[in-house]
């Protein structure tokens, strides 16, 4: 994100990576419930955001992410073993060609 945003679209930018984390899937996760019942197989999890810290050190966020510095939240990544997927990011873009494209006003 290059142009400083405001309030209102940093706590949008936190409310969609959210939503996005909290549709994560892991079919090989086994699950037992009480008295060790299997349950089958599967889980769906929160998918751990990561930011960048005012060092460049890494703070991961399975919770909603914090909107008190917009900076921290513009660094936020999913990170896939050496990969990395810049959802806020991609977020913004997403929010900007729906708004330059589609009317989308906020």
């Amino acid at each position: 994100m290059t142009n400083p945003i405001n309030a209102k679209r940093v706590k949008l930018l936190a409310d969609l990576e959210y939503l996005v984390g909290n549709n994560c899937y892991n079919p090989k996760i086994q699950n037992y419930g009480a008295h060790g019942i299997y349950q089958g197989e599967g889980r769906s999890i929160r998918y751990p955001l990561t930011v960048l810290d005012g060092e460049n050190e890494p703070k991961k966020s399975r919770g909603k992410a914090s909107v008190a510095d917009a900076k921290e939240l513009s660094t936020g990544y999913y990170a896939f073993g050496v990969n990395r997927l810049h959802i806020i990011k991609a977020l913004d873009e997403v929010l900007r060609h729906l708004e330059d494209n589609h009317g989308l006003k906020l």
